[in-house]
């Protein structure tokens, strides 16, 4: 979580928004991030958030562009992080407890990023979806904003969510481990 959040923070950051930086969240530290309700959350029902990360898009010379860029950096550092664990999991991955270990953070980072780019708010993809659709529908889009955690929530509780997770899941750990590790000859 620390380096997802960090990642948004350090996009907005070389875009020229200090906020990151001057709330201390420009950093992997994960006491910077931790949301104390999110926290317990995790232990209680194994879902858990951080704090959102504060950015000012008018910093932004393309607010649009900066907005996705920013939204788009934490699902592709999951991305990141799930190749490199995926390689080292090739490697290293017979030895019991590191094996277990990777495996679980693997897991974990396909969940992540298919997770945070689902375009409901407050997700990373309502933020790239506001960020591509035509200006006009991007206003409707907000406007709708404010209902995006009951429907998260609902979406949670009912398990819907799996229905479309669990492939999107499966794609991507198929693309990592088919196409992207193809050079290492790992797969």
């Amino acid at each position: 979580m620390s380096f997802h959040e960090f990642s948004h923070g350090y996009v907005a950051d070389k875009l020229g928004d200090p906020t990151p930086r001057q709330s201390g969240r420009l950093t992997l530290n994960p006491l910077a991030h931790i949301d104390p309700l999110g926290l317990i959350m995790l232990f209680i029902i194994y879902f858990g958030w951080a704090k959102p990360l504060p950015i000012n898009p008018y910093y932004f010379k393309d607010r649009r562009k900066g907005v996705l860029y920013v939204a788009l950096a934490g699902p592709l550092s999951n991305v990141f992080l799930a190749i490199i664990t995926r390689i080292l999991m090739f490697y290293v991955g017979n030895i019991p407890v590191l094996g277990l270990f990777l495996t679980i953070l693997y897991q974990y980072n396909l969940v992540f990023a298919v997770f945070n780019i689902i375009p409901i708010p407050p997700l990373d993809g309502s933020k790239v979806l506001w960020s591509i659709l035509p200006q006009k529908e991007a206003y409707i889009y907000s406007q709708y904003e404010q209902y995006g955690q009951i429907v998260l929530l609902l979406l949670l509780f009912t398990g819907i969510i799996n229905l479309f997770m669990t492939p999107l899941m499966m794609g991507l750990d198929r693309l990592i481990s088919k196409i992207i590790l193809f050079p290492f000859g790992v797969g």
